[in-house]
């Protein structure tokens, strides 16, 4: 599941905005971070590179288009890359459906029919202490031939649990705990339940993530490295 732990950092990778755009999110024309992946035993296992490639506005509203490449650590070569398009208006950011779907599942899926629906995912302009984030969810249906491949990932009960200051190979940031459990639903009643802990940092974005078990135990990491 992999896969999903990539999805859920672009949800939270951000930068300086636009007037019309979340401070939440990258708005800003040449920005390029990356992200480190670890795995439980803190091993290195993949980076995740992200650039801003144009923004353009109309009026009250903003198109940020965006490049995403995932590289394996070990292999040293791009395994997955993609380019999505998000929407800004009135001070929040809006990634659709298939925007926020890891480029891992468009790989594994390339030579397939699919149609991919949902809520997406509302970026607001400000976060504070006790706040609730909306909720997002992503439901990808896949025509494998002899059978149909179902996903949905519901990102659930989002909250601003405190304020940490956090020390990476980027920097130190102060930064914002957000919250939030991921639960994962496949075809033939397959179900994984993810809690998720990030800090994120105004005008820098993620700089740290989390991802667990229920029962506490640590699957991944996701560190800030670079920042453009």
């Amino acid at each position: 599941m992999k896969n999903i732990f990539y999805l859920i950092v672009l949800i939270t990778i951000t930068i300086n905005a636009q007037n019309n755009c979340s401070q939440f999110y990258p708005s800003k024309e040449g920005t390029k971070i990356t992200i480190q992946h670890f795995n439980k035993k803190n091993k290195l296992t993949s980076e995740t590179n992200y650039e801003v490639l144009e923004v353009n506005s109309s009026g009250s509203d903003s198109k940020i288009k965006m490049n995403m490449s995932v590289n394996d650590s070990k292999k040293q070569k791009i395994i997955a890359e993609t380019q999505f398009t998000a929407i800004c208006n009135g001070g929040t950011t809006t990634l659709d459906p298939e925007s926020i779907i890891s480029p891992g599942l468009f790989k594994q899926y390339k030579d397939m029919e699919y149609s991919i629906e949902g809520i997406g995912i509302d970026i607001p302009n400000s976060i504070s202490v006790g706040q609730q984030l909306p909720d997002g969810q992503v439901t990808m249906s896949v025509d494998a031939g002899i059978m149909s491949i179902d996903m949905t990932v519901d990102l659930k009960k989002r909250k601003v649990e405190s304020k940490e200051r956090v020390t990476t190979s980027a920097g130190s940031f102060d930064c914002y705990v957000i919250t939030y459990i991921n639960e994962t639903n496949m075809s033939m009643g397959m179900k994984q339940i993810f809690h998720v802990k990030q800090w994120v940092s105004k005008g820098v974005g993620l700089v740290q993530q989390e991802t667990t078990k229920a029962n506490g135990k640590l699957l991944s990491k996701s560190v800030l490295s670079r920042i453009q």
